[in-house]
C-alpha cells in the first residue's frame, strides 16, 4: 500500500498543532456530556459574563432593563470544548504520531492553510450527539420563528470593544435541529480558519482562551436596519431598507442623518443611493429547507428616492438612544432593526447588537480611565491603534534592530535601510513622509498602525514613554500618571480585520504585496491576482542589515538569485492560477545620479540581470502565472532595452508571461501607440507618482482627499483618455495607488472608461470591493432603464 507523504505531514502538523500551540488535550477515548446547558438573554447573571461572551451578555443587561433586544439563547464555549474532545478521527487519524514535535509556522501559508483546512473539516464531519439535538429543537422552537440568526459572542483576554465578525461572521439557517447544528459547526469551524489562526497566534492567544458563545436568535422580517454611531458631540444614523445584509456587504451607499447629541435636533441628513435590499423568504416545506433564508430584491424607484426613516421615525430611534445612555454601560455603536411588531401590532425598533466603549476583561487591564493630558495630530497612514512604549531614533543613532521588536519606532523619516525596522516594530510614528512614501506603504500591507506628519516627534517623545497611537485618526496619546512616564514591559495591541465581501463583480480586484508573511491574510480574499509584487520592499528587506550596493558587491549572485527565486516562488504558488506582476526594482533611493526605473538598468544591468534569472528559473519551473512590469519608464527606447534583455533570459513575451510598464511618466500618454508597437501587453497605471508628475506637487506632499477641483479635473483629463486608448488599443490596463483608496467616488468614472483591473493594498480591498460593485449596479441600473425607453 502506498502511503501520501504530504498527508502524513499535514496531519502531523495538525496534530501538533491543535495539542501543544492552543494546548487542547485530545484523548482517544471521551465520555461527552448527554446535556448541555444553554443561557437565556432573561437570565443571564454577572457570573455568567465569561461563559455567554461580551456581545451576549451586554444584550441580556439590555434586555432585563427593559430595553428591546429579540429573546435568544447562548451555547457556550464550554460546549465546543467538550464536541473537540469528542472528534475521534483526530485519534484515528494520527494515532501512529503521539510524539510528533513539529511546529506550525503561522507564516507558512501552505502549512496553514493544509491545517485550516483539516481542521475545519473535522469539525464539520462530526454529529451531535442525540441528546445536544433534543435540547436544540426544544431551544429553538421556543423561539417562535422559521429562521434564525447565529453570532459569535467572544470573551477573552484581549480587548473587547473590538467587533470580531469578520473572524466569526454571523449565521442565518431554517429553523431546524438540522441546519441549526451545521450553523453552529460552521461557526466554530471558522475559529480554525486559516485567517483566525493567524490572527490568534499574532495576538499570542492560544485557542482555549478564547471563550467562544454562540448567540441563537429569531430572524425578524426588516422595514428597515441600520447602525448608529456616537460621535460624541453628535449620532449618526446609517440606515437601509430592509435587513442589513446590503449594509454590512457594502452593497449601497445608505441613508446619513446627524443629530445633535444633546439637544437631539437634525444636523443634516443625506439620501443614499440604495438599489438593492434583503428580505427572508418565505418559510418552505421542512423537507425543502436547504437553501438560504434570505434573498435579495431590488428596491423601486420610489424607494430609492424616500428616506428608509421619516423624522417621527428617527424620534423613535432617538428616544431610544436616549433610554440607553441612562444604563451604566457607554456604547460607541449600535445596530438596530425597525420589524413589524406581532406584539403591538406595529412597528418597531430593536437592537441587535451594541459594542461598547471599552470594555476589557480584568484579567488584561484593570478597570480604569486612562488619562491623556498631552497628545499631536498627524496622518493616518496605517489603521489600527495600539498602546505600547516608544523607542526613538534620530540621525544621529544606529539602533541594533533587536532593541526595536515590539516597540513603537518615533523617527523623523522611514530611510530606505531601516524598512526592516517595521516588521519589528508594533506602531510607526514620523516626522515626514506622506500617504505613499514606502514606509507607509510597508505598515500598511503589514497591518501596522503608523501615524505621519507628526511635527517634532522625536523631541516631543523619549524613548520609554508610554504612548497610544491610533492610525485611524492620526493622533497620538503621551500617557502619564501623576506627572511621571509610566512603562509597560510588552504592549497591548489591537488590530481589526477587514471582512471580505463576497458580492461578484466583473472588474478585476487586485492585491499589491511585498511580504511573504502577507500572504496568509489574502489567501482567503476575493483577489484575482497579485497586481504589484514590490520588488524594491522585498529586496530592501533581503539586503538588510546592508545597503543594496553593498549587498550586491559582497554577496554571490548565485545566493541573491535563489533568495529572490524563493521569494518569487511563493507569491507564485499561493495565487496560482491567478496571475502575479512582478515590478522589476525602482531605484528611487540614489542621491549620486538618476538611477529611478528603466533609466536605472541601462546605467548598470547587474540587478537587473540578477532578477531576470531568478523570475526565468522559476517561471521554467513550471510557474506560469507570472508576469513582468517596467517601472517608470521615459521612452518606448527604454522599453525595449528591457524586452531585449527577457528575450536573452529566455522569457520571451506569450500569452502566459506578458511585459507591461508602469504609466508613472505622463509622456507615456502621450505614446501609447508606440508603445504598443514595440511589444507592451498591458498597462498600469501608477497614480502614486502620475498624479504628482502632472500637479507639480512632490509625491510625499500630495494629498488626494484634499485636491482642489482644477487638480482633480486635470487627472481626469488624462485618466480617460489614456485608460480609453488602452481599450481601443485592445491591451488591459489596471490602475493602483492611493487615488482608488481615498478617492473611492471615482471607480465608477473607471470602469465606465474601460478600465479592467483595480489594485490596492490589502487593507483597502474591502472598500474597494464595495466601490466596485455599487459602480457595475448603477451602470446596469442605467443600461436597464435606457433599454426599457428603447422598447417602449
Amino acid at each position: 500500500m502506498t502511503i501520501n507523504t504530504n498527508l502524513i505531514g499535514v496531519a502531523k502538523i495538525h496534530q501538533e498543532f491543535i495539542k501543544r500551540i492552543f494546548d487542547i488535550r485530545l484523548p482517544h477515548s471521551v465520555i461527552i456530556s448527554s446535556v448541555i446547558k444553554l443561557y437565556w438573554l432573561s437570565q443571564l447573571e454577572l457570573g455568567d459574563r465569561p461563559v455567554v461572551g461580551e456581545k451576549a451578555w451586554i444584550l441580556g443587561q439590555l434586555k432585563q432593563n427593559g430595553h428591546p433586544v429579540f429573546p435568544g439563547f447562548v451555547i457556550s464555549s464550554s460546549v465546543f470544548q467538550q464536541f473537540l474532545e469528542n472528534l475521534n478521527d483526530f485519534s484515528s487519524l494520527l494515532a501512529d504520531f503521539p510524539t510528533s514535535s513539529l511546529h506550525l509556522d503561522v507564516d507558512n501559508p501552505q502549512a496553514l492553510q493544509l491545517v485550516a483546512q483539516q481542521s475545519r473539516q473535522s469539525i464539520l464531519n462530526a454529529s451531535f450527539p442525540p441528546q445536544w439535538r433534543n435540547v436544540l429543537a426544544e431551544a429553538t422552537k421556543t423561539l417562535q420563528a422559521s429562521s434564525l440568526i447565529l453570532r459569535s459572542s467572544l470573551w477573552g483576554p484581549f480587548p473587547l470593544n473590538q467587533d470580531y465578525s469578520g473572524i466569526t461572521p454571523a449565521q442565518v439557517c431554517w429553523n431546524n435541529v438540522q441546519q441549526v447544528e451545521m450553523a453552529i459547526k460552521q461557526m466554530w469551524a471558522q475559529l480554525l480558519s486559516a485567517k483566525s489562526l493567524f490572527y490568534w497566534q499574532r495576538l499570542g492567544l492560544r485557542i482555549d482562551q478564547l471563550n467562544l458563545g454562540i448567540l441563537v436568535q429569531p430572524m425578524a422580517e426588516a422595514i428597515a436596519s441600520g447602525i448608529v454611531t456616537d460621535r460624541g458631540n453628535s449620532w449618526e444614523i446609517q440606515g437601509n431598507w430592509g435587513l442589513g445584509h446590503s449594509l454590512v456587504q457594502g452593497e449601497i451607499l445608505p441613508d446619513r442623518f446627524e443629530l445633535d447629541a444633546h439637544r437631539g435636533e437634525m444636523l443634516q441628513s443625506r439620501l443614499g443611493n440604495k438599489t438593492r435590499a434583503y428580505r427572508l423568504k418565505s418559510a418552505p416545506n421542512f423537507d425543502q429547507r436547504s437553501d438560504s433564508c434570505l434573498e435579495p430584491y431590488l428596491l423601486s424607484t420610489e424607494e430609492q428616492a424616500q428616506y428608509c426613516l421619516t423624522e417621527e421615525q428617527i424620534g423613535e430611534l432617538l428616544h431610544l438612544i436616549q433610554q440607553l445612555n441612562h444604563h451604566h454601560l457607554s456604547w460607541q455603536c449600535l445596530e438596530w432593526i425597525r420589524y413589524e411588531s406581532s406584539e403591538t401590532q406595529s412597528a418597531s425598533f430593536a437592537i441587535t447588537q451594541l459594542i461598547p466603549v471599552s470594555s476589557v476583561s480584568p484579567k488584561l487591564i484593570a478597570p480604569a480611565t486612562p488619562l491623556f493630558p498631552s497628545q499631536r495630530q498627524g496622518i493616518g497612514a496605517a489603521s489600527g491603534y495600539v498602546e505600547g512604549v516608544t523607542y526613538v531614533v534620530t540621525e544621529d543613532s544606529s539602533p541594533d534592530p533587536s532593541q526595536i521588536i515590539g516597540h513603537i519606532i518615533v523617527t523623523q523619516t522611514i530611510h530606505p535601510f531601516q524598512l526592516s525596522w517595521i516588521k519589528q516594530a508594533s506602531g510607526v510614528i514620523t516626522e515626514e513622509g506622506g500617504m505613499t512614501s514606502h514606509g507607509a506603504i510597508l505598515a500598511r500591507e503589514l497591518g501596522i498602525p503608523a501615524v505621519i506628519g507628526v511635527s517634532n516627534a522625536t523631541s516631543w517623545l523619549r524613548t520609554g514613554d508610554l504612548i497610544v497611537l491610533d492610525g485611524n485618526t492620526g493622533t497620538v496619546f503621551l500617557q502619564l500618571e501623576n506627572g511621571t512616564n509610566m512603562s509597560l514591559d510588552k504592549p497591548l495591541l489591537s488590530k481589526q480585520l477587514s471582512t471580505p465581501v463576497n458580492y461578484p463583480i466583473g472588474t478585476k480586484l487586485m492585491v499589491n504585496l511585498s511580504q511573504p508573511s502577507s500572504l496568509v491574510k489574502v489567501m482567503d480574499l476575493p483577489v484575482d491576482g497579485l497586481g504589484l509584487l514590490r520588488s524594491e520592499l522585498m529586496l530592501l528587506d533581503l539586503c538588510t542589515p546592508h545597503s543594496l550596493e553593498k549587498w550586491i558587491q559582497t554577496t554571490d549572485s548565485s545566493e541573491i538569485v535563489q533568495q529572490l527565486k524563493e521569494r518569487i516562488r511563493q507569491f507564485a504558488e499561493v495565487f496560482a492560477p491567478n496571475p502575479i506582476f512582478y515590478r522589476t526594482f525602482d531605484d528611487k533611493f540614489s542621491t549620486d545620479q538618476d538611477r529611478r526605473g528603466t533609466l536605472g538598468y541601462q546605467l548598470d544591468t547587474t540587478l537587473f540581470k540578477l532578477e531576470l534569472q531568478a523570475l526565468s528559473d522559476v517561471y521554467h519551473q513550471g510557474h506560469h502565472n507570472i508576469n513582468l512590469i517596467f517601472p517608470f519608464v521615459r521612452t518606448v527606447e527604454e522599453f525595449s532595452f528591457c524586452r531585449h534583455w527577457v528575450e536573452e533570459f529566455k522569457l520571451i513575451p506569450s500569452d502566459s508571461l506578458q511585459l507591461w510598464i508602469m504609466v508613472e511618466v505622463p509622456g507615456v500618454i502621450f505614446e501609447l501607440p508606440q508603445y504598443v508597437k514595440a511589444g507592451v501587453q498591458g498597462i498600469a497605471i501608477g497614480t502614486n507618482d502620475l498624479i504628482p508628475l502632472l500637479l507639480g506637487i512632490p509625491r510625499d506632499h500630495l494629498k488626494v482627499d484634499e485636491m482642489s477641483e482644477s487638480h482633480i479635473s486635470t487627472v481626469y483629463a488624462a485618466l480617460q483618455p489614456l485608460i480609453q486608448q488602452a481599450k481601443q488599443l485592445n491591451i488591459p490596463c489596471s490602475i493602483c495607488g492611493q487615488l482608488v483608496v481615498q478617492s473611492p467616488q471615482i471607480v465608477d468614472r473607471l470602469i465606465q472608461w474601460g478600465v479592467t483591473t483595480i489594485s490596492v493594498e490589502a487593507e483597502a480591498l474591502q472598500e474597494t470591493h464595495q466601490a466596485i460593485a455599487r459602480a457595475e449596479q448603477r451602470l446596469i441600473l442605467e443600461w436597464a432603464r435606457k433599454q426599457l425607453i428603447i422598447n417602449q
